[in-house]
């Protein structure tokens, strides 16, 4: 039985990007598969908003009986929210030093920091440890082979040979590994 079921990158509007199946038992076609991203995407806003304690980046680990869904955030798209006395809102970016600066409009969002950055997720067996660092790679392999990829367009569908190639690798050693739990 495979550690990883499957593997799913979702960009910052919660569109799927890349989806990857590694012999799931119950396979679902494309449609089930859009469902199911948009779906991640929107549960994991939503627990970023429930959150008693600010700045959290939302939903890391979801336990069922029988599989696990690990999900990696990347901290790209950072927004802070501020209410004025006149209720208007102002959206607030992070720029590349890190300093807030102000934007015309954004997701509006009821207060807190909002990420909204891509996310990477992989389905797995039940107690699978240390996917973060898999997802993390996975992050990077993405960074590398994609985002620097002159022809890709962002937000779009992953069309990359490489990026495909390298991700097998990844997930390959990494069942390779966890043969030996």
């Amino acid at each position: 039985m495979a550690a990883i079921y499957s593997l799913y990158i979702i960009n910052k509007s919660g569109g799927l990007i890349f989806y990857k199946d590694y012999g799931s038992a119950g396979r679902m076609d494309t449609n089930d598969t859009l469902r199911l991203a948009s779906l991640w995407h929107s549960m994991h806003a939503i627990s970023q908003q429930l959150s008693p304690i600010p700045g959290c980046s939302g939903i890391e680990l979801l336990q069922a009986d029988t599989f696990d869904l690990n999900c990696f955030q990347s901290l790209t798209g950072n927004f802070q929210l501020e209410y004025s006395e006149k209720l208007d809102v102002w959206c607030w970016r992070l720029d590349k030093d890190g300093q807030l600066e102000p934007k015309p409009f954004c997701e509006l969002v009821m207060g807190g920091l909002v990420l909204l950055g891509t996310k990477v997720f992989v389905v797995s067996e039940p107690g699978t440890l240390h996917m973060e660092y898999l997802l993390k790679y996975v992050y990077e392999l993405y960074t590398d082979y994609v985002l620097k990829n002159p022809f890709y367009e962002m937000e779009m569908p992953i069309r990359c040979e490489l990026f495909d190639i390298n991700l097998t690798q990844a997930v390959q050693k990494d069942r390779v590994a966890l043969l030996g739990r």
